[in-house]
């Protein structure tokens, strides 16, 4: 999930400060007299990458491990539902996945970080290129993989199935709930999210990126989510996100950590977004009448703790020594697993069932899904996200070019400007004849 939203991409810094003047830098910068030292590119922050895939991995254990299906019909579509779930499963297990939804506010943390890493010194159309090109070809093929699977099982998603055909053409949109489309998948309505994040980021990049706009940014949207939230305004809750701005503004918050070192004032946004966060960490019992058993806040308050201590710690460079190359493959597992665990894997995981007790079922199941991201990852997201970049940086280009020949056009018409006109000529003094 968003990414989430980078998720599933490469986590590669960014180098100094490129696209801003050197006034800019020093200005900009949280030591005027001491800029802070660029960051090597190609530094691949394998952290993220590690807490990235456990964000996914904590949704995952939510839905196959706690809830199962309860948004998507009951035990028709996934055979374990909470109550049977309570009877074969130890019981610490299926208390400790029923706050595994945590694992999405985990991936607008990182998203944060990511986006404002990703977004320095770029341009507002090479950030939204990157954007496109890094996230729809997986998720047009979740999209289209998961309305086969409606249509060929129909006796499992009997209520889910898309009757009409703008509903899928709506959905490769990824924009589907702004106009009130039923997501294909259930899972896409983060990506929603991540979304409206982009939008209004991209103001910023419009502006040109420095530490300094993003801090106005951050400290504006964070108190525009705390009018929404008060004033109960839903067209401005629909763009400022209360119950989401403060994973997202402390994410960028830690990039500007990680950039240019802390200060005291990074420091105040981290700490009035986890006081706000944690305070918006609410458990809904009403939501899962089946659980059955106390649904207490404490544990969501202690990740949320832990959730910000790792970003901090990333952000202090505390985790660096954390270079497993392996975890480049993992975290680029992430993003497809995240869009196809749902719908494909709790039918993958009823027909299992026919055959097979719970956690052999499980398992056999996750490694099928692990197996259908890495082919996903590299068949479909590698090749489509090649040609996306090619295809949208050739458009950019045309675009400059075409300004640049207006611009010379009417250069060439216009006049030059100051210049001089020409002195009227003197009158020559001839001599009078009496």
């Amino acid at each position: 999930m968003g990414a989430m939203s980078e998720v599933g991409s490469a986590i590669v810094a960014e180098s100094g400060s490129a696209g801003t003047s050197e006034s800019e830098t020093v200005l900009d910068s949280p030591a005027a007299s001491k800029p802070a030292a660029a960051k090597p590119r190609g530094q691949r922050l394998y952290a993220l990458d590690l807490l990235r895939f456990i964000a996914a991995a904590l949704v995952v254990s939510r839905h196959w491990l706690a809830v199962g299906s309860l948004y998507l019909g009951g035990p028709r579509i996934y055979p374990y539902g909470v109550t049977h779930l309570k009877q074969i499963a130890p019981e610490g297990v299926v208390h400790f996945a029923t706050y595994g939804d945590l694992g999405v506010e985990l991936f607008f943390l990182i998203s944060g970080f990511v986006i404002c890493m990703s977004s320095w010194g770029r341009t507002v159309g090479q950030f939204a290129a990157s954007r496109i090109a890094r996230l729809f070809p997986a998720y047009w093929f979740a999209v289209l993989a998961t309305v086969f699977v409606l249509l060929a099982f129909p006796s499992l998603h009997f209520h889910r199935r898309p009757g009409l055909i703008h509903q899928v053409l709506m959905n490769l949109t990824m924009t589907q709930s702004f106009y009130g489309v039923q997501d294909v998948d259930p899972v896409y309505w983060t990506l929603a999210a991540e979304l409206r994040f982009y939008m209004i980021f991209a103001i910023v990049v419009a502006f040109g990126v420095t530490y300094r706009r993003v801090m106005y940014f951050c400290w504006l949207w964070a108190f525009l989510a705390m009018f929404g939230q008060m004033s109960g305004n839903g067209t401005l809750n629909a763009v400022v996100q209360p119950q989401y701005a403060p994973f997202f503004i402390a994410g960028v918050a830690f990039f500007l950590m990680w950039r240019f070192g802390p200060t005291l004032l990074l420091w105040g946004l981290v700490a009035v977004s986890f006081l706000t966060a944690q305070s918006l960490l609410v458990p809904d019992p009403a939501a899962f009448p089946e659980v059955g058993w106390a649904y207490p806040r404490w544990p969501m308050l202690v990740a949320c703790a832990v959730f910000f201590t790792l970003m901090a710690l990333v952000a202090l460079h505390k985790l660096e020594w954390v270079r497993w190359r392996a975890l480049a493959t993992v975290g680029a597992l992430t993003y497809p697993l995240y869009l196809l665990h749902q719908v494909i894997g709790f039918t993958l995981i009823a027909y299992l069932h026919r055959h097979l007790s719970f956690w052999p079922t499980v398992g056999l199941a996750a490694v099928a899904i692990l197996l259908l991201c890495h082919l996903v990852q590299r068949f479909v997201e590698r090749p489509l996200q090649r040609l996306l970049k090619n295809g949208l940086k050739h458009s950019l280009e045309a675009m400059r070019q075409a300004d640049a020949e207006a611009a010379t056009t009417r250069r060439r018409r216009s006049p030059i400007p100051h210049q001089a006109a020409p002195a009227p000529l003197q009158p020559t003094e001839t001599a009078r004849t009496p």
